[in-house]
Parts: structure tokens; sequence; C-alpha cells
């Protein structure tokens, strides 16, 4: 029987209100004591490798480069696009709300690079893996992130229908929940890219079945956010049986996402509060255990590519 392994993929970003709005002046509490003073450590506690998918105001924010070089443990950084904050034509937006994919191919292009030149500029090496803003990967997305280097994209979420969030037709009814080389033009298809696409696990409840119900109703995503660890870990477990059933020799991926803003009062919609704050690092910290307990190594999304082909 394969191994499983876990990725956690965190979104990080510059700080945000309620609505998502971001703080004026942009301010990055959610850098320096979110993950610098509560998610890397709790990494650390637990052996497990976080990837921390950084936004380009993030990567023009000294201290946060800065707090982020000197992360003690190992970790994986990586790169996520909000396009109000990259060139051509940034500005600092009221809330992060374009997708990824509405832009014209040049103008994404340009704003991939820039986001890019950024992270090695700041880091000193090429970024492995990318998530988009808003999961708005586009059908231009994933043969320029190749381009540019890119090993893993991580932007799919099955089963969601962004359509109500402002973004028609982006939507990935069948794809698959564990990792696959995408159709470029479709990520959510199968297809013969060379970059892999590492999907967030969410799986369907019963209750998406149901006629008209079940289409208001959002599938079970791996995330601390939404779920209490022991929700999470069913969600784990389940999605292991299913792809070990489906495929016993292949290794089975679980790919959690959140917010680095999300664990720290006041700086997203989620927790306006420390004890919301504190509830989804203690989830987290219950999948990370569970991870621990059972012997799934939790690895870089960047990672994954070698973890499949060994």
């Amino acid at each position: 029987m394969a191994h499983a392994y876990l990725c956690v993929g965190i979104d990080t970003e510059c700080d945000k209100g309620a609505g998502w709005r971001c703080e004026r002046p942009l301010s990055y509490a959610g850098i320096l004591e979110g993950v610098a003073g509560r998610l890397q450590p709790l990494f650390r506690q637990h052996r497990a490798k976080a990837t921390y998918l950084l936004s380009p105001e993030v990567m023009r924010d000294e201290a946060s480069v800065e707090a982020l070089r000197r992360l003690d443990g190992d970790h994986e950084l990586g790169t996520h696009l909000h396009g109000e904050f990259a060139e051509p034509g940034r500005y600092e937006p009221d809330v992060t709300a374009v997708f990824q994919r509405d832009y014209a191919p040049d103008v994404e292009r340009q704003k991939l690079v820039d986001t890019t030149d950024l992270f090695i500029r700041a880091f000193g090496h090429q970024p492995r893996s990318f998530r988009a803003g808003r999961f708005g990967i586009g059908p231009n997305t994933v043969g320029i992130l190749e381009s540019l280097g890119y090993v893993v994209e991580s932007s799919v979420t099955p089963f969601m229908d962004w359509s109500s969030s402002g973004a028609p037709g982006l939507a990935f009814p069948n794809a698959p929940t564990q990792p696959y080389r995408p159709d470029p033009a479709s990520p959510g298809d199968v297809g013969d890219a060379d970059l892999l696409e590492v999907p967030v696990t969410i799986r369907r409840r019963w209750v998406n079945a149901l006629p008209v119900v079940g289409a208001h109703v959002d599938p079970a995503w791996l995330r601390p956010t939404r779920s209490r660890a022991s929700t999470l870990v069913r969600i784990a477990q389940a999605e292991i049986a299913e792809a070990r059933a489906r495929d016993p020799e292949r290794p089975v991926i679980l790919n959690a996402m959140l917010h680095n803003v999300e664990i720290v009062a006041g700086k997203s919609p989620y927790a306006a509060t420390e004890d919301a704050a504190c509830r989804i690092l203690d989830n987290l910290g219950g999948l990370l255990a569970f991870a621990r307990r059972e012997g799934i190594p939790v690895i870089g999304l960047g990672d994954v590519p070698e973890v499949l082909a060994a």
C-alpha cells in the first residue's frame, strides 16, 4: 500500500478585515505575528513542512521579506497572484476582487513575470509552486507558469462553481481530487501539461447529490477555517481510502489550505476575535497531529512531483 502525504498551502497576503477589505495603510501582522509567530512554530512542533504562497505585496514589504527569510524550520515558499498588486498597472485595491483568468493573456503573463521576479529578487531562487488568488486559474495560466519554471499549480477546487462569486464559468465539476497533469486550456480536466496540478482536497457531501438543494451547499474542504480537527481527520481518512481503492500503488496526496491572516485576530473575515483565531490554529494543529500519529509526512507542494515519481 502506497504512502499518504499531506501538503498545507497557506495563501500569504497583507492584512484584511471584514469583507476581505485591505487595511489602510497596508499592514502585515499576518506575516510578522501569523507566519513567524504562530504558524511556523506550530509546523516546527509537528516536524511538518508548510508551503507559504506569497502575494506580490508581501514581497514588496521589506519587513515581511526579512521575516520570511529568517523562518526557522523546514518550509517552502511559493507564489500567489492577486493581480491588483502586480505590474503592469498595480494599485492598492479596497478588495482583491479580480480573477486572474479575466486578464488579457499578455497582461496575465506580465503579472506572473512580475510576481516571479519579485520572488527571485527577494529569496534568490526560483519558486516551484503557485496558486491563483480566488482560485481564478484560466486557460492561459498553465502555459505561462510552465514557461516561467513552475512545476506545481494548486488553484483547482474540485466540485466548486465560483459563478456566484463573480466568475461565470469558473467551475471544476469533474476535476480529480488527486494530482494530475492538467489540460492547459482547461485546467480542471486531465491533459498533458508538464506542470502538475495538485488540487485542494475537497470532497462531495451526501447532500450535494440532492437536486436543487445540493447545489447550494459547499462540499467539504480540508480547510481548518471551516472545520474542526475531528472533521478534518474524517475528510482526510475518506480521501485516503477512496484514492487507495482506485490505485493502491499510487501515493495519496492531501492538500489542505488556509490564509495566513485567518489565525490573527481581526485580520480576516473569519477571525474577528483572538478566540476565533486560536480555534482555527487549533484545528490546523489537530490535523498536523493526526498526520504525525499516522506516519503521514507533511511535505511542500513543490515536493509532490518527486514523491509521485518515486
